[in-house]
């Protein structure tokens, strides 16, 4: 049941990031999003895979590393999509 519980915890943390990253991703539109808010998401999630290890929590390294892919893949846009709008 513990694990049951961190498997949807991070199953709705992960699902909340998606919207963002598929409207990016259509658009091309990443002017609003703050590299900051993304690259701080991006380290929290390492720490949160390395959390895992350290105490064997496979729905903590499991969530936590797809997420990571999706935090990666929205900052991979932010930085190509960023080139093109106009300064």
């Amino acid at each position: 049941m513990r694990d049951i519980i961190g498997y949807l915890g991070g199953f709705f943390i992960m699902i909340s990031f998606i919207p963002q990253v598929i409207k990016s991703y259509q658009t091309k539109s990443v002017g609003d999003l703050s590299l900051g808010m993304i690259v701080a998401t991006l380290i929290g999630t390492f720490f949160w895979i390395l959390y895992g290890i350290f105490i064997k929590g496979m729905p903590v390294i499991i969530m936590n590393g797809i997420f990571g892919i999706i935090v990666f893949y929205q900052l991979y846009l932010k930085i190509k999509h960023n080139k093109n709008t106009p300064a």
